[in-house]
Parts: structure tokens; sequence; C-alpha cells
């Protein structure tokens, strides 16, 4: 594993991790989450450097927000239907 790898599955962590708070109601978590989605793509898209390459943007939660450029590009996935032992190759190498 590389650094990138850990710092991905450190943020998993952080996300799946046991002692997250119940909420009151999940619907205004589910709203908050939205609202902070919006949020946190417009300040991504004014402060990140546009690249033009695939990036997924990821909020875990209201407070947390990461932008993810997968190394390669976008990943071919009309060659997971077509041939998916070397689509699940291309992507474990």
């Amino acid at each position: 594993m590389n650094k990138d790898d850990d710092s991905f599955l450190e943020m998993l962590g952080e996300f799946y991790r046991s002692d997250l708070k119940k909420h009151e109601s999940p619907t205004k978590r589910l709203i908050e989450q939205k609202n902070s989605t919006f949020e946190h793509k417009e300040i991504f898209h004014k402060n990140i450097r546009n690249t033009n390459g695939y990036k997924i943007h990821y909020t875990s939660s209201p407070e947390k927000s990461y932008v993810i450029e997968p190394k390669g590009g976008e990943l071919d996935y009309d060659m997971a239907y077509r041939n998916p032992l070397k689509f699940y190759q291309s992507v474990m190498n």
C-alpha cells in the first residue's frame, strides 16, 4: 500500500467507526448532508484547480467532503460488461 491508499482507508475508517452518534432525525441529517454537499461542491469548484480529469466528490458527513481522483482516470465500465475478468485484472493491478 502507498500513502494515498493509507489516506483513503483512514478516511473510510472515520466514516465507518462505531462511535458515530445517533441522530435525532434521519431526515434532518439527510437534508444537512444534501445542503453541505452542495456547499462543498461550490467551494471545491472555486478553490481546486481544474485538471479536466475524472474526479469523485464524496461527502462522508455534513462536516466532511473529499475529492478523489483515481489513478489513470475513469474506469472502463463497458469492459466490465464485455470482459469481467479483464476488467477485474486491470483494476486490481
